[in-house]
Formats: structure tokens, sequence, C-alpha cells
């Protein structure tokens, strides 16, 4: 790996590690409860991805160990940035679902007209479904697809990005806690034909109870993403259609995959276009803090010569 990939992991790697123990470092001065019981399915999946990282590493195979650690990485994280939502909407702040439908309609948009027309289209509420549901698949492919391509440092960069991503949205969302267009409009899916609105219900469960029950025990099991405002799966569309644009012949594939993530998040997640906007913002200054911060701790610890570091530093556009 070039100097560029060797830092990001090593950033990666301080990130994940620094974050989680601040996340559960909150945890008793909340009235939140996490046992653990239910980590097994995570913690193997995590596991086996790290054993099989650190044999190819064992073995000089340059290419897929790193893309296995990232994926790994993406994994581990998965738990701490979960109970980071849960902590945010504990807090209890009033609901922003006026404030966010307000600015839509600063924005012209009539949210009801454009569930309508999806709904009225069965196909293509059919692939924003399925756009919906690839996120996860996205975010544990394409750290993969990137390291065996060559792109190491991408594909920590793109975790580390992902990490402050979803860190930065439970942050923001204490101020903006919503129920979601779905049930701010009183649509329920046997209202519907063709959109299924299954999360844009489901979180609300764990979303009311751990802002009014005095103590809330968490179970990764039944856990939902319940952070409305600024939208994860938005902010996750731009980051892997970044992510995947140095593989040539899958750009535009993920591309359009992801811009119907972003339009999904709308019809199925329940989520205001004001979410989405939210989410593009939240990414963009995210990618461009991780490639700034990158970029300075290559030149301060390799101590590269201003031509080296102006060309180097090409690569982590």
């Amino acid at each position: 790996m070039d100097v560029y990939a060797k830092e990001a992991r090593r950033l990666a790697l301080w990130f994940t590690a620094i974050s989680t123990l601040a996340v559960f470092a909150l945890l008793p001065f909340s009235k939140i409860t996490f046992t653990g019981t239910d980590l097994g399915r995570i913690a193997f999946v995590t596991g086996i991805a790290g054993a099989c990282a650190g044999y190819c590493w064992k073995r000089g195979m340059d290419r897929l160990a790193p893309g296995l650690e990232a994926v790994m990485l993406g994994l581990f994280m998965t738990v701490p940035i979960l109970v980071s939502t849960y902590l945010a909407m504990s807090l209890d702040y009033p609901l922003a679902d006026e404030l966010l439908a307000y600015a839509d309609g600063v924005m012209g948009i009539d949210w009801t007209v454009f569930i309508g027309f999806v709904d009225g289209h069965p196909d293509l509420a059919n692939a924003l479904q399925y756009a919906y549901s690839s996120i996860s698949f996205q975010l544990l492919t394409l750290p993969l697809l990137l390291g065996i391509a060559g792109h190491q440092e991408r594909s920590y960069r793109m975790i580390f990005a992902y990490g402050v991503i979803c860190y930065t949205s439970s942050i923001i969302s204490i101020w903006f806690p919503a129920l979601g267009t779905y049930a701010a409009h009183e649509i329920s899916q046997s209202q519907l034909n063709s959109i299924n609105v299954h999360y844009g219900f489901a979180f609300l469960h764990d979303f009311l109870a751990v802002r009014s029950a005095p103590t809330f025990t968490l179970s990764l099991a039944n856990a939902s993403g319940i952070v409305t405002f600024p939208s994860v799966h938005a902010a996750a569309a731009l980051l892997c259609g970044w992510a995947a644009w140095p593989l040539k012949s899958l750009r535009y594939p993920f591309a359009a995959l992801n811009v119907l993530m972003a339009v999904s998040a709308v019809s199925n997640g329940g989520h205001y276009v004001t979410d989405i906007v939210a989410g593009f913002l939240v990414t963009t200054i995210s990618i461009a803090v991780v490639t700034q911060v990158l970029r300075r701790q290559v030149h301060a610890k390799y101590r590269l010569p201003g031509i080296i570091g102006q060309v180097s530093g090409a690569q982590a556009t």
C-alpha cells in the first residue's frame, strides 16, 4: 500500500476504536441499558471478516486484506453507531415534524403528490423498495471491491467517512427528532397499493419508547434506525456513489442505484425531502473533512515535498 492507504488505514482504525469507547462511555449517564446479550450475529460476522483479513495480511494478499479489514471495521461500528442514535433520541427534544414539513413547503415539495405518483406506478415502487434495501449490501460490498481493485485508500476512507456521517447525524438529530411523513400525514399501509411503508413505521415503537420511558433496554435484535433528520439512507447513497466512482465498469450502475436509494428514503423510509438534503450536506462535508485530515496527516508524517505532495494528494480526491 502507498502512504495514503497506510495513513487512511491507521485513521480508520483509531477512529473506530475511539468513537466506540466514547459512545459506550456515555451509556452510564443515560437512561439506556445495553446488555450486549444479542451481539452474537454481529460478533460472528465481524470475527470472520477479521480472521480472513488477518490471514490475507499474513499471506501477502495486499489487495484482498485491506478490503476485508475495511468491511470488518464497518461491521464493528454498527453497534456503537446504533447506540449513538438511541442516546440522541433519549434526550427527548420536541418533535420537529412541523418544522421539517414547513421546510419542504418552502422548497415547493408536495409530499402527498409524490407518494401518489410512486404508488400509482408499481414498477417504480418495486425498484425503489429494492434500492432502499440495498444499503447494507453496498456498505459491505464496496469496501471489498475497492480493495480488490487496488483502491485501498478509498476503501478505508469510505469507512472512516461513514462513521463520521453517522455520528454527525446522531448529534444533529438530537434537536430534530421526528415521527416521519407517514405518521405525520396519518397514511397507513392499507391506503397504498404499491409502496411498502414498513420502514416508515417500524422505528416508531423504539423511537417513542426511548423518548418517554424512564428507562429503556436496547435490544439489537429489535433495534431500528430511529434518526429521521438527517436521512442516513440519503447520506449513504451519496457516500456509496462517491466510493464506487473509481470502479469504471461499476460507477454508473452504482450511481443509478444510489439515485434510487436517495429517492426511496422519501417513498419507503418516510423521510421529508429536507432530510434528504441534510443527508447530502452531511456526506459532502464529512468526505471533505476526512480527505483533508488524511492529506494533512500524510504530509506531516512523511514530510512530502510540495510537488510530490500535490501529485500524491490527487489520489485522495
